[in-house]
């Protein structure tokens, strides 16, 4: 943690407020605050915090900035955790809320399955120590069973529950000193300029222009200068002025460097000084300058790329994707001309542009074919978007005349179409809300650009006749050709959405490289305005050409979330699409919005391993590794694997190449993967000797299938950073200090023998030691009869006071620190009297017994217990004899009234 707070230190503290790369700094704030929020919830550091006061919250003001913190880590060989109460194996929780050993003064976090540390096994030299816990950790089996963990509310996910509220403000409290405290948060470090940058807190994007300046761009580049030019004068000063400005000139063989200001005024002077130079050959380092002119924008900008040939630096494609997908909401549009005579010539043989295609595919962008006169024409789209909330409508490729509908909701007061292909011979038709029907001039379109490849206009939509579905046809078309419709509009009324892979606990994270085709996500859905939608009905994939739905889906609102989050649980399909979103305005208008960034699905999974990146931070002359796995879930396939290093993502004053300092490898090559098999490669990455420290740069990892031209990548950022220094450690021979402070109470013979729970007696003691404490540990330990409270308890201070009755009248503390040293302190108020009673036993916890009896009354209580049973047993002795004779009493005189009713029979009489 210290290591990534000193990188955003040095990242942040250079140069002006243009300098630094607020991405990185911010991906670095995020890792540190993680790892923050990660010490407070899975660590001892709120139960060890929460002795003296349960209701302060107290972080660590070490953490991440000094060496050592507060309190020591605990060695190996102190028992941290004893079993919680219950069965592991049963379908209740364990009962954890006191299986933390209280006598403990050093931290301890909990072991989880799954990670490259294991829980050590019990044995003589190693005690029990704590699991992370929850009903996904394997670890919680083993003793000691059970877990601390706190990172949520539910005892089932959480053992320690009960200190999740704690935790959590905790860490907010954290974070907010993390940016504000006084003398160690960033704000005062870096200075208010660049912490609004660093936080996104000024309002507005970037204007990117990446521009081609080689000799063949000779006409156009005045035209391109002009309207640049006019665009950054028209809006400076009104509240849609850029709060930065990013110029990237590019040709061949060289490129930027990215030019980055927020005066208005310095961008008109840079743009007016750019000059054609070079371009012996057609194909530029055009992806070059757009990785800069990418990496410099705020994200939710658009990047306009100039050109008129061809990229030469096919093989930085991967960088400029992985950047994309990093800032997540940039959008780069293209506009191109005629000007590079190869690029003619190879036109008719050879796809023009793929790259572009794919960029602008990737980002939900546009590329824009025109002229001189077309770029000044095209610079009002650009204005266009500048100045309005620019959502799309549709996006679609029609190859037939059938008309397609275009829902104009109550939100938008203006949309545009832009529509590429052939059309030479095409007539365009467009039919209003009010039925009628003509070209665009004819409904008194705007046309920004109109040529044999392309058509461009817009129509005015605010007055209220104009609300309602429009139409759009193309009549005398080739049906063998594809023709590509963007409508986009202007309006408050969007949404993002990202996929999210959901794991067994039932939380979601963001995928890692491309989804995998079939795969089942959840669908994170955000409304921009969600005060202008009554409701909204459902989710759509359409394929890439927008003809045909591949699934739709129910969305819900997002529970415990502000307004406006929804979910979807989504199924995959098996190829590329675009999301789309319908529901009713508040006017009760339905309203169509498609996010035009393509959607790539793939057969096979890569991921990171987990716990196996050291990646993040490479020392100079030493190598750092990242583990990737691929999983194909499709049929056999062989993979080709490849590794790349973006540019130099530092201060803008470490004029340093990435080639000069890093250099990456990846094994293996290839992989031959069978269905449903998995194989793991690791990326390697060297830092020169000499490596300058603070180079920061993108690492990309390419994995491509013989099956499908999809390539999957996975991207991690590397940071050269300084070699540690190693102080050898000091072996601590001198031992902590016990001492008893004060005492009261006090027990005599009579106390101890006679109602020995009614007194009570008590001792303060202090520990102290140079280095650190670990335990502080009494004999008899805490039981039912006894505490321990906490004045102070510290790593190098320790006050309590201990209180017991008199039925245990002794007690001795062990103290020990962090290298085994011990010392000891303790009370005695025992005493003898010859003949009367044994000398006490207190080497465990006191269990509680009936009140107000001593020994005697105990014994008397026996005796008398075992006198009322034996006359119990005689009482039931003699009632057994009395009954016994009574019985036989009773059968004699019935014996005798039977004889004498028989000799009183008439059978007897008559003989007589």
């Amino acid at each position: 943690m210290r290591s990534i707070r000193s990188r955003i230190l040095q990242q942040l503290t250079v140069g002006d407020e243009n300098a630094p790369d607020y991405d990185v700094a911010r991906m670095d704030c995020g890792r540190f605050l993680h790892l923050a929020h990660s010490f407070y919830s899975n660590t001892n550091w709120i139960e060890l915090n929460g002795q003296t006061d349960p209701d302060v919250i107290r972080p660590s003001y070490n953490l991440g900035i000094t060496e050592t913190l507060e309190y020591p880590e605990c060695p190996s060989s102190v028992a941290t955790c004893r079993d919680c109460e219950g069965s592991a194996n049963s379908a209740s929780p364990l009962d954890c809320s006191s299986n933390l050993h209280e006598t403990l003064l050093c931290l301890v976090g909990g072991f989880r399955s799954g990670q490259d540390i294991t829980k050590p096994r019990v044995t003589q030299t190693t005690p029990p120590q704590c699991s992370h816990g929850g009903i996904y950790d394997v670890s919680r089996f083993d003793a000691a069973k059970g877990g601390i963990n706190k990172e949520s509310s539910e005892r089932r996910l959480s053992p320690h529950n009960f200190h999740h509220q704690r935790a959590a403000r905790t860490a907010i409290q954290a974070t907010v000193d993390f940016f504000n405290d006084p003398d160690t948060g960033l704000y005062n470090l870096i200075g208010e300029q660049k912490f609004r940058k660093l936080l996104n807190l000024d309002v507005g994007t970037s204007l990117a222009f990446v521009i081609d300046t080689t000799s063949s761009m000779r006409e156009e580049i005045e035209a391109v200068k002009e309207e640049t030019i006019d665009i950054v004068n028209i809006n400076r000063g009104t509240c849609f002025a850029a709060s930065k400005y990013v110029i990237v000139p590019f040709n061949d063989p060289t490129f930027g460097p990215a030019f980055v200001t927020t005066d208005p005024e310095e961008c008109i002077q840079y743009i007016s000084g750019l000059t054609v130079v070079g371009g012996g050959d057609c194909p530029e380092l055009a992806n070059s300058g757009l990785e800069l002119g990418i990496q410099n924008s705020v994200d939710g900008s658009i990047v306009y790329l100039f050109t008129d040939a061809e990229d030469k630096d096919k093989d930085k494609l991967p960088d400029v994707e992985a950047l994309i997908a990093e800032k997540g909401l940039i959008r780069v549009d293209f506009v191109l001309t005629e000007g590079c005579p190869s690029r003619r010539r190879k036109r008719a043989s050879s796809t023009p542009f793929s790259s572009y295609f794919t960029i602008a595919r990737k980002s939900g962008g546009n590329i824009y074919f025109t002229d001189n006169d077309g770029i000044r024409e095209l610079t009002r789209v650009i204005q266009g978007n500048i100045r309005a909330s620019q959502v799309t409508i549709l996006k679609l490729s029609l190859n037939s005349t059938t008309p397609v509908e275009i829902p104009v909701d109550t939100t938008i007061p203006e949309f545009l179409v832009s529509i590429f292909g052939p059309l030479d011979d095409a007539v365009v038709y467009i039919t209003n809300s009010q039925g009628i029907e003509g070209s665009p001039s004819d409904l008194h379109a705007e046309i920004f650009t109109s040529s044999a490849q392309q058509i461009v206009f817009s129509f005015n939509t605010s007055l209220q006749r104009s609300k309602g579905n429009w139409n759009l046809k193309l009549q005398k078309s080739n049906p063998d050709s594809e023709y590509k419709v963007t409508v986009s509009a202007r309006s408050l009324l969007g949404f993002t959405f990202d996929l999210l892979e959901v794991d067994q606990s039932e939380t979601a994270y963001p995928l890692e490289g491309l989804p995998v085709a079939g795969a089942q996500l959840s669908l994170q859905i955000r409304i921009s305005s969600q005060d202008l939608i009554r409701s909204i009905g459902e989710v759509r994939f359409h394929d890439t050409t927008g003809r045909e739905t591949l699934f739709t889906g129910v969305v819900e609102p997002l529970a415990g979330r502000i307004q406006g989050f929804y979910v979807a649980n989504v199924t995959l399909p098996n190829k590329a699409f675009f999301v789309s979103l319908v529901g009713v305005d508040n006017e009760g208008a339905s309203f169509l919005r498609t996010d035009p960034t393509e959607v790539q699905v793939i057969d096979f999974k890569l991921e990171q391993v987990i716990g196996n990146n050291t990646i993040d931070e490479v020392y100079q002359g030493s190598e750092g590794r990242l583990t990737f796995r691929v999983t194909n879930k499709g049929p056999a396939d062989t993979m080709d694997i490849s590794v790349s290093i973006g540019a130099n993502r530092g201060a803008v004053e470490l004029n340093v190449t990435t080639e000069q300092v890093l250099d990456a490898t990846v094994e293996p090559l290839t992989m031959e993967l069978a269905s449903g098999q998995t194989q793991e490669g690791v990326v390697i990455v060297r830092a020169d000797d000499n490596a300058t420290i603070g180079v920061t740069a993108k690492v990309t990892l390419s994995v491509s299938g013989s099956l499908s031209p999809a390539v999957n990548i996975l991207s991690a950022d590397v940071t050269v950073v300084e070699t540690p220094i190693i102080i050898p450690e000091v072996n601590d021979l001198t031992p902590p200090t016990c001492t008893v402070l004060a005492t009261g109470g006090g027990c005599t013979a009579d106390q101890m023998t006679n109602d020995c729970h009614l007194h009570e007696w008590w001792v303060r003691i202090q520990a102290t030691d140079e280095t650190s404490l670990i335990e502080v540990l009494p004999d008899p330990q805490v039981g039912l009869s006894q505490s321990l409270e906490y004045e102070e308890r510290s790593a190098r201070n320790v006050t309590a006071i201990y209180r017991a009755p008199c039925c245990c009248p002794k007690l001795n503390f062990t103290v020990k620190d962090g290298n085994g040293n011990t010392a000891s302190c303790g009370q005695d108020f025992y005493t003898p009297v010859a003949g009367t009673i044994k000398e006490p036993i207190c080497n465990g916890p006191i269990e509680d017994v009936v009140p107000g009896l001593g020994i005697g009354g105990v014994v008397g209580i026996i005796a008398g217990c075992v006198l009322l049973i034996l006359i119990l047993v005689i009482i039931a002795v003699v009632v057994k004899l009395h009954k016994t004779r009574r019985d036989k009493r009773k059968e004699a005189v019935s014996q005798q009234r039977k004889e004498d009713q028989l000799l009183k029979s008439p059978r007897n009489e008559s003989v007589m």
